[in-house]
Parts: C-alpha cells; sequence; structure tokens
C-alpha cells in the first residue's frame, strides 16, 4: 500500500475549492451585515450615526478579514492583508456604484432592485479582491520551514 499523497497547505487550505470559498465568503457577508448593524445600532444609542456607522464599519472588517482569513482561505492574517482588505472594498464600492447608476439612469431599474442587482453582479470580483488581498502577504508555511533550516 502506497503512503498518502501530502497535501501542500497554502492559502487556500488543503482541498478547498474556489466553490467552497465563495460560498463560505458569501455567508461571511451576510454574518458581517448583522454584525455591522448590531454593533451600529448600539453605538448610535450614545454617539451621532455617523460616528456610529464608522464604529460599526470598522468592526466588521475587522471582524470580515479574520473570519475570510481563517475559515474561508484556511491562512494566517498577515498585518498586509489587513491594510490591503478595505481597499478591495473600495473597488467594489466603486464598481457597484457605477452598475447601480447604470442600471437607474440607463435602464430604468427600480432603485431599490438596481441595489440588489448591482451587489449580486460585483460579489465574485469582491471575492476575488478579497482573496488577494488576504492572500497576498500570506506565508507558505511548506516553504518557510524549508528555508529556515
Amino acid at each position: 500500500m502506497r503512503p498518502p499523497r501530502a497535501v501542500r497547505p497554502g492559502p487556500a487550505g488543503p482541498g478547498a475549492s474556489g466553490l467552497r470559498q465563495f460560498a463560505l465568503f458569501a455567508v461571511i457577508g451576510v454574518v458581517n451585515t448583522g454584525v455591522y448593524y448590531a454593533v451600529y445600532a448600539v453605538l448610535n444609542i450614545w454617539l451621532p450615526y455617523l460616528a456610529a456607522h464608522a464604529g460599526g464599519y470598522a468592526v466588521g472588517v475587522t471582524g470580515s478579514f479574520l473570519l475570510n482569513s481563517a475559515i474561508t482561505l484556511r491562512t494566517r492574517p498577515t498585518w498586509r492583508g489587513f491594510v490591503r482588505y478595505p481597499l478591495s472594498g473600495v473597488v467594489s464600492l466603486v464598481c457597484s456604484g457605477l452598475l447601480l447608476h447604470l442600471a437607474v439612469t440607463r435602464l430604468r431599474m427600480d432603485e431599490h432592485l438596481a441595489a440588489i442587482a448591482a451587489g449580486a453582479l460585483v460579489t465574485p470580483l469582491s471575492f476575488l479582491l478579497a482573496r488577494w488581498a488576504i492572500t497576498s502577504g500570506a506565508r507558505d508555511p511548506v516553504t518557510e520551514g524549508a528555508s529556515s533550516r
């Protein structure tokens, strides 16, 4: 009997498929929305709404980064990834804003339906950008261990 082949762990984790990662990313996005709103609602009791929004956003982005690093991509979070992660969100925000504008002004879609459609259409791009942001600074434990010997 042959020994099992070694699975090289990397930023995506052993045996992780892109579809599985995307599904986890979407679930974490839903959870993150709930966390943002809960923090916003609590902070808004004592703070003006924009300050509460900033606090909720900061907690949400941090939680989303940590959850997507650990669960979706199975990699250790890095400071480089943490800095890049919100930047990937800015690109998604701009793209969804452009799609929303085009849907409302050119296609005459209802603003609420257009917002949902734009968000859905940009989600795959958001996933790819978030994965890039998180894994671009990740170290490969296989090569890191070999080079330190």
